[in-house]
């Protein structure tokens, strides 16, 4: 098959119809939408005098070779590169499961070339956190700690049988937060340890976290600010 990429999406929740419209003028008719919230303090919510930050996290698969058009309309038409607006990141697929599955996940794109497109080096990664509900702040002090600048997080639930709900002998509750932090690649190894030493298994957090290679990213300012004073 062609080459496929993974779209997530992450604005704000007030965004959210006119991002589904955008994606759908784009040919893009499938896509999981997930609701979330960002990761500044109760405190400094409280001093701004605003409720928390609710946000959308969308999810689309498109070819590769659509991902520099798409990503170009998400800056000059949705202005995602905006301070506080949002962020996309481009995560490259391995692979997709019979005809059936790329028909559904592509409906409506034009066929991708036969050619498999050249993977992009990763300059960004996307750091995924699966911990206990209610522990997203004891996550992201020890991620902020690392050099995190911010996160989002979607409240989810484990589907584990009840007599495997323990890790390392430990109970483990089904209600769980997932925390998606984009970083750049360098800093992505000191935030893993800071999340694993202060809110992994042996903490109430109970914390799993990986990593998924980011080829594209627009939004997110800080972190493109850096990159370009590099």
């Amino acid at each position: 098959m062609g080459s496929y990429n993974m779209i997530l999406v992450i604005v704000n929740r007030s965004y959210e119809k006119d991002y589904a419209e955008f994606f759908k003028q784009n040919s893009i008719v499938h896509m999981t939408q997930m609701l979330g919230h960002g990761t500044a303090s109760k405190s400094i919510l409280d001093f701004l005098g605003i409720e928390k930050n609710e946000k959308i996290v969308m999810e689309t698969v498109v070819a590769a070779g659509k991902v520099d058009s798409l990503f170009s309309g998400l800056i000059s038409r949705m202005g995602i590169n905006l301070p506080g607006t949002g962020v996309a990141m481009s995560i490259p697929v391995e692979s997709i499961a019979g005809s059936s599955s790329m028909k559904y996940l592509t409906e409506g794109q034009e066929a991708q070339a036969a050619e498999e497109a050249k993977m992009k080096e990763a300059v960004y990664s996307l750091i995924t956190v699966i911990a206990e509900k209610g522990c997203s702040d004891m996550v992201m002090d020890a991620a902020r700690e690392a050099g995190a600048k911010g996160g989002t997080v979607v409240h989810a639930k484990g589907t584990g049988k009840e007599s495997e709900t323990k890790f390392f002998g430990m109970s483990i509750s089904p209600e769980k937060e997932m925390i998606y932090i984009a970083t750049r690649k360098s800093e992505k190894g000191d935030i893993m340890r800071a999340i694993m030493e202060k809110a992994g298994p042996q903490t109430d957090a109970k914390a799993v976290v990986f990593s998924l290679p980011v080829e594209d990213i627009v939004g997110l300012t800080s972190l493109m600010e850096e990159k370009e004073g590099q």
